[in-house]
């Protein structure tokens, strides 16, 4: 290796070290007990982002979600060209000892254009759906996150 090559590696690595890349100094592990449904899609996805075997600290009441899917724009032949999709999930958190932290309903909404085969239109909004709930975590986690910094 060059020396070139070496400060250059050098220079780089201290630069990231400076500019926070480095462990978060709090790391607690959030964990919760997820109540809803069996057949909540949500609820399916959101117990895949805790470890069920740890100690719960949380507990977090799924409602059913709600899929909304409304027109936005026509072609000139009068169908459909365009709609967006809206996924909203009501949700309650509790603490450890059952004081209810926060009671919201997260919404998240996708504009899509249709395409012309109605399998991939459909498999189009089966997957912006999806996509919808993992940014509907997002959302909850940090606001988790949040809630476990206090």
């Amino acid at each position: 290796m060059s020396k070139i090559n070496l400060l250059a590696v050098i220079l780089i690595t201290t630069l990231l070290s400076s500019c926070g890349f480095h462990t978060p100094i709090k790391n607690t592990e959030l964990n919760a007990v997820i109540v809803s449904d069996k057949s909540n899609t949500f609820a399916i996805e959101l117990k895949k982002r805790f470890n069920q075997e740890a100690v719960q600290n949380l507990t977090i009441q799924i409602g059913v979600e709600i899929q909304k899917q409304q027109t936005t724009s026509y072609t000139t032949t009068n169908t459909t060209n365009s709609y967006t999709l809206s996924l909203s999930v009501p949700i309650r958190v509790f603490s450890a000892k059952q004081e209810l932290l926060f009671s919201q309903d997260l919404k998240a909404s996708k504009h899509l254009n249709k395409i012309t085969s109605s399998q991939a239109d459909r498999l189009q909004i089966e997957e912006s759906y999806t996509q919808l709930r993992k940014t509907i975590i997002k959302k909850l986690l940090r606001r988790l996150s949040k809630l476990d910094e206090n």
